[in-house]
C-alpha cells in the first residue's frame, strides 16, 4: 500500500512468504504490525524507533533503473526514492531514541515535510511517542525461551530401511525403498537421520514433520541485528555450539566440494549463478546424504561425524534462499537460473526477503559466520580462523566418497525436477477445466451448477493461495526445472541432453483418437446425466484430463529412468512393482497439511466420476 502520496517516498505493507514452500505450490505469510492512532507531532515530541536494531538498509535500483534506499523493519518497507532523502532515511535506520525536531537535521528538508514524514512513520506502527508504555517493546531480551516446535509424534529414532513401513503409516500406502528419492526430495533424504552427537541432521526442519524427535535444545531470542533481531522466533544455540567446535573443519570440507563441483561445472570459474549455487549447495548435502544411503558400508544411524551433520544444516541455508529466488514470486520476483550471484548480494537478499526465518526459530548463525560461509564458497576464501592442521579420520575418509556424492546429488536433482514439472501441468489443468466450465454457455443443470462450485473453489485456491496462480508462473517454474535437469545431465556426463525435459515429457500428448479419450468422455457423459446433451461438455473437460493423464505418464517413465541409475549408484536393489502417477502425490501425503492444498487432479476426477485411474509408465487404465 502507498502511506502517502509524496513522490519522495513512500512505506509498502509487504507480506515476506518462506522459502520453504510446504507443498508443492503453497504460501505463508507473517502478521503485519498494528498502526497507530493519529495525532499532530510537535518539534519536542519524543519519538521511539522500537528495537532499531532490527531495520535492515539496503540500496537497490527500482524498474527504471534509478538508485532507492529501503529499510526493512517487520514485515514493512519504507522506501526513499529522492536523494536528497537518503541522508534522512540513513539516520533513522540509526535511532532508537530521539526528538521529532533532531530529523530536521537529517536532510529531509524544513519542518513541514519532516513533520509529515514521521506522521507517516507513526501512523504505520513503526515510530512510537516515547510517553507509551514501551519498556516490553524496548526491553533487550537474552534469556532462554522454550522450545517454539510442537511436541514430536514419535520417541525412537526412524531410518529409511524401513520405507514401506514408514510410508503405509504417513500415506497409507507402502512403497519400495527403490523409489525413495522420488517422493523424498534428495536435500531430504538425510533430515531424520542421526548424527553422532545423537540430533537429527534436519534439526527442527525434520522432513516428514511426523518424524521429527524431540531433543534437548536451547532455544535463545535472537540479538543480531537486522531482520532477526529480538524476534518471537528464538534461535537454535545448541546448533550453533555445534557448528563453532567444528567450524575449520566444516570450512576445509567445503572447499573440497566447491572445488570438485567446479571441475564439473568450469563456467562457475568465470561467476557464480543462482542455478550454480543451488546445484553446488546440494553437491554438499548429499556427502552425507550418500553415506547414510548407499548400500555398500553404509554409516550407521547415530554414527555420522557431526562435521558432516553441521554442513548439511548450514549449507541447506543456502540452498533454501536459492529455492527462494527461483521459485517464490513474492516480495521480489523471481530470477532466472543464469542470474549472476556474488556472496554480498546473498546475504542481502536474505536479510531483506526473511530466508534467516522459518515457521518456527530463526538462523542461529551471526553474520560474520555467514559471510565467512559465502566467501569460501563462493570465492574459494581462506577462512579467517586458518585451515586445520589435520582432518578427523571419519571427515577424511567421507572425502573419498565426494564424487559419487555429487553424483548422487545431480541424479537427485533430475528426479526432483522431472517429479515436480508436474504441479505446473496440474494446475494449468485445473485452470483450463474451470475456464470450460465457467464459460459454459449452453445447458446447464444442478449437477452441472455443483461441478461449476467445486472448480470455481479450486480455481480460487489456485489463483489466491499458490505459487502457480498465473500462467507466467508455471512458464517460470517450467523454465527452472529444465534448466535444473539439463544442467545436472551436464554435471554427469560432460553434455546437455539431446532433448529438453519439456520435450520428454510432451513425448505422450494426446491425438484426437486417443482411446482415453472416449473413455473419459463416456465416464462424464454419465456423470451429466441430467443434462439433455452434454458430450459435446464432456468431450472437453476429457481433452483436458487426458491430457494430462498422458503428461503423468511420461513424467514417471523419465522418473523411473532416473531412479534406476541412482539405485545403481547406492548398489540398492531395484523395486519389484512400477512406479505410479498416484505415487507422486505422496510427498505431500506425507506432510499431513489436508486440506491446505489443491487436490491430486486424479484423485480428484476418480471420485467425482466414480472411476478408479491407474497410470504407471506402460499402461494407463480406467475402471
Amino acid at each position: 500500500m502507498n502511506a502517502t502520496d509524496s513522490e519522495d517516498y513512500n512505506i509498502i505493507a509487504q507480506d515476506h512468504y518462506d522459502s520453504e514452500d510446504s507443498n508443492a505450490y503453497g504460501a505463508a505469510t507473517v502478521e503485519l504490525l498494528p498502526s497507530q492512532p493519529s495525532r499532530s507531532l510537535n518539534v519536542a515530541d519524543e519519538l521511539v524507533f522500537p528495537l532499531s536494531k532490527s531495520a535492515v538498509v539496503q540500496y537497490s535500483e527500482n524498474e527504471y533503473s534509478q538508485t532507492e534506499l529501503r529499510i526493512f523493519y517487520a514485515n514493512q518497507e519504507i522506501c526513499f526514492d529522492d536523494p536528497e532523502q537518503f541522508a534522512f532515511g540513513e539516520a533513522l535506520a540509526k535511532q532508537s531514541r530521539f526528538t521529532a525536531g533532531d530529523a530536521i537535521g537529517w536532510g529531509a528538508g524544513k519542518w513541514p515535510k519532516v513533520k509529515e514524514m514521521l506522521e507517516d512513520l507513526i501512523e504505520h506502527g513503526i515510530l512510537r511517542y516515547a510517553e507509551e508504555d514501551l519498556e516490553a517493546a524496548l526491553a533487550i531480551d537474552r534469556e532462554d525461551q522454550a522450545s517454539p516446535l510442537p511436541p514430536a509424534e514419535i520417541d525412537e529414532p526412524q531410518t529409511w530401511d524401513g520405507f514401506e513401513d514408514v510410508m503405509r503409516t504417513l500415506t497409507g500406502k507402502p512403497l519400495e525403498i527403490g523409489y525413495l528419492e522420488l517422493v523424498v526430495p534428495i536435500f531430504r533424504v538425510a533430515h531424520m537421520y542421526m548424527d553422532a552427537d545423537g540430533r537429527q541432521i534436519g534439526e527442527a526442519n525434520v522432513f516428514p514433520p511426523a518424524l521429527r524427535l524431540d531433543r534437548p535444545t536451547q532455544w535463545r531470542t535472537c540479538t543480531y541485528p537486522g531482520t532477526r533481531y529480538q524476534l518471537n522466533r528464538p534461535m537454535n544455540v545448541t546448533a550453533l555450539k555445534v557448528m563453532r567446535v567444528h567450524w575449520r573443519q566444516i570450512m576445509a570440507v567445503l572447499l573440497k566440494v566447491r572445488e570438485a563441483y567446479l571441475k564439473r561445472f568450469p563456467d562457475a570459474r568465470n561467476g557464480w549463478t543462482v542455478g550454480d549455487l543451488e546445484r553446488v549447495s546440494v553437491a554438499v548435502l548429499a556427502l552425507p546424504s550418500y553415506m547414510l544411503l548407499r548400500q555398500d558400508n553404509p554409516v550407521e544411524n547415530g554414527k555420522l561425524h557431526p562435521v558432516l551433520s553441521s554442513i548439511f544444516r548450514v549449507t541447506d541455508g543456502l540452498r533454501m534462499t536459492m529455492h527462494q529466488m527461483l521459485f517464490v514470486p513474492f516480495g521480489e520476483p523471481t530470477r532466472r537460473p543464469d542470474t549472476p550471484m556474488t556472496t554480498n548480494e546473498v546475504f542481502a537478499y536474505a536479510e531483506r526477503n526473511h530466508s534467516l526465518h522459518s515457521g518456527h526459530a530463526v538462523c542461529a548463525g551471526p553474520q560474520f559466520m555467514i559471510e565467512e560461509f559465502l566467501a569460501v564458497l563462493l570465492d574459494g576464501a581462506e577462512p579467517k580462523s586458518g585451515m586445520p592442521r589435520t582432518l578427523d579420520p571419519d571427515v577424511e575418509a567421507a572425502l573419498d566418497s565426494l564424487e559419487p556424492a555429487i553424483d548422487y546429488g545431480m541424479r537427485g536433482l533430475q528426479a526432483f525436477a522431472t517429479i515436480f514439472s508436474l504441479w505446473p501441468g496440474m494446475t494449468e489443468a485445473y485452470h483450463d477445466l474451470f475456464q470450460t466450465l465457467d464459460g459454459w454457455t449452453d445447458e446447464r443443470s444442478p449437477i452441472f451448477d455443483d461441478l461449476h462450485a467445486r472448480f470455481k473453489a479450486h480455481f480460487d485456491y489456485l489463483t489466491n493461495d499458490t505459487y502457480l496462480a498465473n500462467e507466467e508462473w508455471r512458464a517460470n517454474r517450467l523454465m527452472v526445472y529444465g534448466e535444473m535437469y539439463a544442467k545436472c545431465t551436464f554435471g554427469l556426463t560432460g553434455a546437455y541432453p539431446e532433448r529438453s525435459l519439456e520435450q520428454k515429457l510432451a513425448e505422450c500428448d494426446i491425438g484426437a483418437d486417443d482411446p482415453l479419450n472416449a473413455q473419459i468422455t463416456t465416464a462424464f457423459t454419465r456423470y451429466l446425466s441430467d443434462m439433455q446433451a452434454p458430450n459435446a461438455l464432456a468431450s472437453q473437460l476429457s481433452k483436458t484430463i487426458v491430457g494430462f493423464m498422458r503428461r503423468s505418464q511420461a513424467t514417471v517413465r523419465l522418473a523411473e529412468a532416473i531412479q534406476l541409475d541412482t539405485n545403481k549408484l547406492l548398489s540398492r536393489s531395484n523395486p519389484t512393482q512400477p512406479f505410479s502417477a498416484s505415487d507422486i502425490d505422496l510427498h505431500n501425503k506425507m506432510q499431513n497439511i489436508g486440506d491446505q492444498i489443491l487436490p491430486y487432479l486424479i484423485d480428484e476426477i476418480s471420485s467425482i466420476l466414480d472411476i478408479n485411474i491407474s497410470i504407471n509408465s506402460n499402461l494407463v487404465s480406467i475402471n
